[in-house]
């Protein structure tokens, strides 16, 4: 009887430490190969200029000379706008 309640016990320690070493995994794999972090958007609000206009929208210079694009846009080659961009677009095109 004495032995069973043992071998109980070290197999429900076994099935604790796959979970714990999954649940590890995950934690690991969430941090470091994607992050969360990146799904949050860092919107910034400047002054920017028109290079390009298309169907789609406007494509303008930033202050730090990247090209982002602009969806719904109504001016002129040349104009400064405001335009609300995500400025994590900045950070990645530097990573690449």
């Amino acid at each position: 009887m004495l032995n069973t309640g043992l071998l109980a016990t070290k197999h429900m320690n076994e099935k604790l430490m796959i979970f714990g070493a999954i649940a590890a995994a995950i934690v690991v794999m969430t941090t470091l190969v994607f992050p969360f972090w990146n799904l949050i958007p860092n919107t910034v609000t400047e002054t920017v200029t028109v290079r390009e206009v298309d169907q789609s929208g406007c494509y303008v210079e930033t202050s730090d000379h990247f090209v982002i694009h602009v969806p719904p846009c109504h001016a002129q080659v040349g104009q400064n706008i405001t335009a609300t961009f995500d400025a994590k677009v900045r950070e990645r095109e530097k990573q690449i």
